[in-house]
């Protein structure tokens, strides 16, 4: 499974180029990188199995001032696509699971990148989180376990016929925008 992420917070024309070019490495390189170590021993193996790129629901609907981690969570939905592809013959099944904003013990949603969600919706720090549920239709927070139950669920038999897919658990907020 691939999950590594960051965000760099910054409008197109403040963007640093390091920053965007750490969030490809990080973003992108990362997920290559393990996806094909990880292909390699499943090919030896012989044995088929399950990749899963966690992606994000911005790599289907963008949000503001995040081109970087718009570009790159759309581009591990690519990716697993193609993957899909070139593994399929093998038994390998390759999928994305494209979360919505899951706060709790996300490293993403620390205190500054709060601090920059507040002002780029004209709101107080603590009233992010309440704000962004607000925006889903479920109106609940989305937990890493209800992520998990997906991945785990993506990699059982129960789902050995689906493959290039991506599954959108952000409580119905791409939907309702």
């Amino acid at each position: 499974m691939n999950a590594a992420s960051i965000a760099p917070p910054y409008p197109l024309v403040e963007l640093p180029v390091e920053a965007w070019r750490r969030t490809l490495e990080v973003n992108l390189t990362g997920y290559f990188l393990t996806a094909r170590a990880a292909a390699r021993i499943m090919i030896e193996q012989g044995m088929g199995g399950s990749m899963i790129n966690v992606s994000s629901k911005s790599g289907l609907y963008p949000s503001r001032n995040n081109s970087p981690y718009n570009a790159t969570k759309a581009g591990e939905i690519h990716m697993a696509r193609g993957w899909a592809l070139e593994l399929g013959e093998r038994n390998i099944r390759v999928n994305s699971v494209a979360p919505g904003n899951v706060f709790e013990g996300s490293k993403i949603w620390n205190p500054e990148y709060i601090r920059a969600a507040a002002e780029k919706y004209g709101i107080k720090p603590e009233q992010v989180i309440p704000f962004y549920v607000s925006k889903t239709a479920l109106k609940r927070e989305i937990k890493g376990q209800d992520i998990a139950n997906i991945v785990v669920f993506l990699c059982s038999d129960a789902a050995r016929t689906i493959t290039g897919q991506t599954i959108v658990a952000d409580g119905g907020q791409v939907m309702v925008r």
